[in-house]
């Protein structure tokens, strides 16, 4: 009944979270431009056809009841037509989808393992060159702009050495009616900088989370039992002390998952990828009103779905939440 209780509660705050952020991202979007001049020829056009393009697209409304109309349109599955591409918002995000889950399911692919075993090394060696290097060169991925990131990769991996491409998604494959550029060689090439772009970051937050709950367990009383009986290290790392930091490791991954899908804009901008994050920052350049929403409302549905999945998920594996519900 607690699990119950809980998702409802957890159903509640994302509807009233989707709700503000649709409120948030359509009086912006609607703020910051009229998308009509970038519709009509403005050198030929007349002000009789630029009224006539305002009141084709419902744009002489007051915002209000144009806020109104989306939510309805959006009740009913519908987010309006694309002013630029001519083709519906939705149908268009979800055109870019693969490219963007590809992207982050690689990157996570990447810094789970990487991150959890380099946590785990520094944890059990503490204090030594080891851990404080880990420790320094975690606080320095935290904290450059992933642009700058994106940049120093370009600039070492493709201009210096010219090993990796510098953008594009290369050779695609069809697979399940998707293209997928994991499937060729050329196309794999072409996603190791942009992943390694969005990883770096997360290696250095599961990193400092798995080193943090290795030292507390490595400190409890069954890890010194498992010692005195003459358990080899190996075994202690593996069998005791990774299955009991696994369920905040697994949270991390699951939430920055969800961060990968939000905040891949800037590197699929810089490396151009594809995928949702650059139609997004595209639409909102052109003022392609329609897409900009459905593109929002994506990113805003995937990340509240994925952390109220964690959130359960972490329930599910630990009593003591429950519990404390």
């Amino acid at each position: 009944m607690a699990l119950i209780s809980a998702a409802f509660g957890r159903l509640g705050q994302a509807f009233l979270l989707l709700l503000a952020m649709s409120l948030i991202g359509f009086i912006g979007i609607h703020s910051i431009g009229n998308p009509v001049f970038n519709i009509v020829n403005i050198e030929t056009a007349t002000p009789e056809d630029i009224q006539r393009a305002t009141v084709a697209l419902g744009l002489d409304q007051p915002i209000w009841r144009q806020y109104f109309l989306f939510i309805d349109n959006v009740v009913h599955g519908n987010f309006g037509t694309s002013y630029i591409y001519h083709l519906p918002a939705l149908e268009l995000v979800m055109s870019k989808l693969p490219a963007t889950l590809e992207l982050a399911c690689i990157a996570m692919l990447i810094a789970a393992p990487a991150g959890t075993g380099v946590g785990l090394l520094a944890g059990r060696r503490r204090g030594t060159l080891l851990d404080r290097s880990v420790l320094r060169s975690s606080v320095f991925a935290l904290s450059v702009p992933s642009f700058w990131l994106s940049m120093m990769l370009i600039l070492i991996g493709a201009v210096l050495t010219g090993w990796f491409p510098s953008g594009g998604r290369g050779a695609t494959a069809s697979f399940m009616g998707q293209e997928w550029s994991v499937l060729t060689r050329d196309g794999l090439w072409h996603t190791v900088l942009p992943a390694l772009a969005l990883a770096i970051p997360n290696i250095a937050l599961i990193a400092r989370l798995s080193r943090s709950g290795t030292i507390e367990v490595e400190s409890l009383d069954f890890t010194r039992f498992c010692r005195a009986k003459g358990l080899s290290p190996r075994r202690i790392l593996l069998r005791h002390t990774l299955p009991n930091i696994s369920v905040p490791i697994m949270t991390i991954i699951g939430l920055q998952f969800g961060g990968m899908l939000a905040f891949a804009v800037v590197v699929e901008s810089i490396f151009s990828w594809p995928g949702v994050g650059k139609l997004l920052i595209d639409s909102i350049q052109l003022l392609d009103r329609p897409v900009v929403m459905a593109t929002l409302t994506f990113i805003s549905v995937a990340v509240v779905a994925l952390n109220a999945f964690v959130d359960l998920f972490h329930a599910v594996l630990d009593p003591r939440v429950r519990l404390s519900s």
